[in-house]
């Protein structure tokens, strides 16, 4: 019966996420775009500059930003508007002048070079794209450089935190893998692209939020409901990037606090995970049903077609029918440059010896601990397997920080050899 009540309350939760953000990009479509043309166009000659997949380091796929993506939400931004701010915030459209290149068409948006009456609506309406409830309001007084910076700041202050709420656990001997994974998912290129900025905010944010509300969180079904408010805020606000990292790296630390281990803890493991891919499902779906009843376009079956595609095995661009092993290695070739070889081995060699000094005898104990890391570990490369090549291998160039996940994983698997008593802060209620 207690399972049936946290499901109506789950479902009333996300039946109340769909209504209010959908009234919220309704809002955001009301605001006026003049400012925000002028202030994109103030700094878009950096965006002619840099290009479609700008490279701040060149050679280095971690090291490329997503501008295409970008680009597409700043043309969503400056949309002038249909005359039916529901149907476009329902839509979200955006005009295009020639083929598919968003780039060049926000450089024609945004400095009015009189090509208007010569672009093209093209409707996107399959993601939320809740991002826009951020970025219509700030490009009314900031330009993309500011919004660069002010990315910077927020990312480093939530950085703070998190190193905060390591200490204040006693988990600092696990700081060096979470590092490890923030260097995987790249902080300059989250600075740099706009889409990547979001999700990985999300990911702080996430590890933030527990590092520091851990009681609070504990009690009753509230890590229930947090995983589940965790899925249906990623599919809000990202572009389908790497919303997995944000459920990987909340589901790590998770552990790191909680007392279960083996299979005790692969269970609430799953349970977890379950809350938070039916809030990110459902969360998806919600917009398809919202955008359906307003417009009256079937977005459930673009959504399946694309769906189909993506996760094909036939969905790509390069070359026929890339294997399973062909994907996998594609997104771990991303690292197989010195830097990041050398600095793998450095955090891997420093656990080595942490767990060569410290760790039990009884390896028994040792093993109990494992199940759920490994299960975190596996996770990106079962990813990789179902979502096909449309997505892993086509896109490896920002899948590949689905590793980032492994590689904490990893680290924190070894590390729990060295762990000498339960932690004091045990979540002890269960559904």
């Amino acid at each position: 019966m207690e399972k049936v009540y946290f499901g109506l309350k789950a479902a009333g939760c996300t039946a109340l996420a769909i209504i209010v953000c959908c009234g919220l990009m309704i809002l955001a479509y009301l605001l006026p775009v003049d400012k925000i043309r002028e202030n994109v166009a103030g700094t878009s000659q950096m965006l002619e500059t840099e290009g479609v997949y700008y490279q701040w380091a060149e050679g280095y796929k971690n090291a490329q930003a997503d501008n295409y993506s970008d680009a597409s939400l700043y043309l969503n931004a400056m949309y002038p508007g249909s005359g039916n701010a529901v149907k476009d915030a329902m839509n979200n459209p955006r005009r295009l002048y020639g083929d598919d290149n968003n780039e060049e068409s926000v450089v024609i948006t945004a400095r009015k070079t009189g090509k208007e009456a010569e672009g093209h609506d093209v409707n996107y309406g399959r993601y939320w794209h809740g991002s826009l409830i951020l970025l219509k309001p700030l490009l009314q007084i900031l330009n993309i450089a500011d919004l660069r910076i002010l990315g910077m700041i927020i990312h480093m202050a939530l950085l703070f935190a998190i190193i905060v709420g390591f200490v204040k656990r006693s988990l600092t001997r696990y700081l060096p893998g979470f590092f490890l994974a923030v260097i995987m998912l790249n902080p300059v290129s989250a600075v740099m692209c706009f889409c990547y900025s979001v999700e990985y905010t999300l990911v702080l944010l996430g590890a933030a939020l527990l590092l520091h509300f851990h009681e609070f969180l504990k009690k009753g079904q509230n890590y229930y409901f947090f995983f589940l408010w965790s899925g249906i805020c990623t599919v809000f606000f990202n572009e389908l990037c790497f919303p997995m990292v944000v459920f990987g790296v909340s589901m790590l630390i998770y552990l790191l606090l909680d007392e279960r281990k083996g299979w005790q803890a692969v269970k609430k493991e799953l349970e977890l995970g379950l809350c938070w891919g039916a809030g990110y499902i459902l969360m998806w779906m919600g917009k398809w049903i919202c955008a359906w009843l307003l417009t009256g376009y079937n977005y459930f079956a673009e959504a399946l077609g694309q769906a189909l595609r993506y996760t094909s095995d036939h969905a790509t661009w390069e070359v026929e029918n890339p294997g399973t092993w062909d994907r996998i290695y594609r997104n771990l070739n991303v690292y197989g440059k010195w830097p990041f070889i050398l600095l793998i081995l450095s955090v891997l060699g420093a656990t080595a010896v942490g767990v060569l000094r410290k760790g039990r005898t009884d390896w028994r104990e040792n093993f109990r601990r494992m199940p759920p890391y490994f299960l975190l570990a596996l996770f990106p490369f079962g990813v990789y397997i179902i979502l096909g090549n449309g997505y892993s291998y086509v896109h490896y160039w920002f899948t590949h920080r689905l590793l980032a996940i492994s590689a904490f994983a990893v680290t924190a698997m070894l590390l729990q050899c060295t762990e000498s008593r339960r932690l004091s802060f045990a979540c002890k209620t269960d559904l």
